[in-house]
């Protein structure tokens, strides 16, 4: 069925136009989840395809890829799919929607469609694109297709949509450091609720205990750690039963359906014990697209009432009438954690709003971002939680004791008041403890390429002497540091213990390689006389340690060799 674009939609695509126009700097629309990112995508290739240009619209899910061609058919446009997960690689059509694996695939052994002369590239979900490595899957298709272009001497753009503009936590995507450096008007959460156009979501407080996943270990990938997480919840396999059954009595009482996020497969299934029969389904990344089909079908219909997967309903999912957002799992992805939420908010007539039950303290885990939506939810109140808040000291607002920034508003902005930060080494701007740019001047606060590569410049340090300190931070949290002393350099290293993801690095970048008996300490990393008495014990320390030139004076530890380890 055609659709009219809204007002927004409308002006929207006005402003793209314009920009694609003007030069071949990347351009990122940032669009919420029912914001129309398909209706604007097909209004763009419908005007691309009626003067005579060739695109391509990349998308990570086949549900998804079947979905935006669908809905640019509706719009009257002609479009051929290459993906193998659909059984479909048409090369003709001067419009195709495909999967980046397929495409990077069919580049890789140079078939038809790697020859093919795209004058736009359109990649839904963009927040998948990493351009810090040439190597991943995105880039492999940019670079091929911007040769071509460059050779052939045709224009070339790239059109990236997300709602998510951030790779990890604090990574965004789109500045003038980024790989997207042009947008329209943001089209956000919160207007998009404030408009009328999305469902306002509640999040719940539920009577049945969460899981605890403060000690779960985040490995040096900023993982976390499957076998301990899957350990977490068998160990918890009555807390399961105890929430699902929660759940049902939320959904029974007048709700339509719920989208139910478990940690593991086997999860999934221990989840489904406690639903009723025949009202519930689990969708996994090894469900066939058939089934998958059949099941979104059996859940807009109303026959299944209970959605449960292991991170896959994030995207490329349409079940309107679901009002409930179950979280039985952490994720240290805050983009998951708002596509995951964004799956209840689309409008349905009878739906008045949303509710998110949150199990496993993702809400806290991820309370410092600009989005006032979760922040409101993230205000604690002086009545129920008096001995756990902490009044920002510019607007006084009510922060719970985990914030690292303060959640108000001033002057319709977020509050600038940082109970954790770090000082941008260029503009003395606070940020938080995370950020990888400093948010003013945009100065590289992590480097997300200090990672060994081939062209990384690495030197080995032959070592002499070792030398272990811990000292104190504020609130008397221990530092630990080590300085490694050789004949020619010396390199000095130092974890922070004041956070559960600084204490897990610490414990897996230090204690574990330096310590005889690691696992004694870990429940004791916050502890200063324990960190004090642990660099004591008679430490392991390394006959050399191989470090990264940063080419700017500095160096980060790469890797440590210990006697008798090549």
């Amino acid at each position: 069925m055609h659709k009219t674009l809204r007002p927004y939609q409308q002006d929207c695509v006005n402003e793209l136009k314009i920009l694609l126009k003007e030069d071949v700097t990347p351009i990122l629309l940032n669009c919420s989840v029912g914001g129309g990112k398909s209706i604007i995508i097909a209004t763009i290739l419908k005007w691309l395809e009626e003067n005579n240009y060739r695109a391509l619209c990349l998308t990570m899910n086949s549900t998804l890829i079947e979905q935006n061609a669908n809905t640019y058919k509706s719009q009257g446009g002609h479009c051929g799919i290459y993906c193998a997960a659909l059984n479909s690689k048409e090369t003709e059509p001067v419009i195709i929607f495909g999967s980046p694996q397929s495409v990077c695939n069919a580049i890789r052994h140079q078939d038809v469609i790697s020859k093919n002369k795209f004058n736009l590239i359109i990649v839904d979900e963009a927040h998948n694109c990493n351009p810090h490595d040439n190597d991943t899957l995105y880039m492999r298709i940019f670079n091929n297709y911007g040769l071509l272009a460059q050779t052939e001497q045709y224009s070339f753009r790239i059109l990236g949509m997300t709602g998510t503009p951030y790779r990890g936590k604090s990574e965004s995507i789109l500045g003038e450091k980024a790989f997207f450096k042009r947008s329209p008007k943001e089209i956000s959460t919160s207007w998009l609720i404030q408009q009328g156009f999305l469902t306002k979501p509640y999040f719940g407080l539920p009577h049945v205990d969460s899981f605890d996943f403060s000690q779960l270990r985040v490995k040096n990938t900023g993982k976390f750690d499957q076998k301990q997480l899957a350990k977490i919840v068998d160990d918890n396999e009555r807390l399961t039963g105890e929430i699902m059954r929660e759940v049902v009595k939320v959904v029974e009482n007048g709700r339509k359906g719920t989208f139910i996020f478990a940690s593991t497969r086997k999860h999934c299934l221990e989840c489904a014990k406690s639903l009723p029969d025949g009202q519930w389904a689990i969708i996994t990344g090894e469900t066939p697209h058939e089934e998958r089909k059949r099941i979104l079908e059996n859940s807009r219909n109303g026959t299944i009432k209970y959605l449960i997967n292991v991170n896959c309903l994030t995207v490329g999912v349409d079940v309107p009438s679901f009002d409930v957002c179950a979280w039985l799992r952490p994720t240290e992805s805050l983009v998951l954690y708002t596509q995951g939420i964004g799956r209840v908010l689309r409008l349905h007539p009878g739906k008045e709003s949303a509710v998110i039950l949150d199990y496993s303290g993702n809400l806290q885990r991820h309370g410092d971002i600009d989005d006032p939506i979760i922040n409101e939810a993230l205000q604690p109140t002086e009545e129920n939680e008096k001995d756990y808040i902490i009044p920002c000291y510019t607007c006084n607002t009510l922060n719970a004791h985990t914030a690292r920034r303060c959640i108000g508003i001033v002057s319709n902005k977020r509050c600038d008041h940082y109970f954790e930060f770090k000082d941008c080494r260029s503009c003395g701007v606070p940020n938080d403890i995370v950020s990888r740019h400093c948010r003013l001047c945009d100065t590289e606060l992590i480097d997300p390429n200090a990672k060994l590569k081939k062209h990384t410049a690495t030197v080995e340090l032959d070592i002499h002497t070792a030398e272990y300190w811990v000292m104190a931070q504020k609130g008397g949290f221990p530092i630990i540091n080590a300085r490694y002393i050789g004949y020619k350099n010396n390199f000095h290293e130092c974890f922070y213990t004041n956070t559960e993801k600084s204490r897990n690095i610490a414990y897996a970048q230090f204690v574990r390689k330096h310590v005889k008996n690691a696992s004694d300490y870990y429940m004791k990393m916050s502890d200063y006389r324990s960190m004090e008495l642990m660099l004591k014990t008679g430490l392991k320390s390394p006959s050399s340690v191989v470090v990264i030139d940063n080419m700017d004076g500095t160096y980060k530890m790469f890797k440590k060799i210990f006697q008798n380890e090549s």
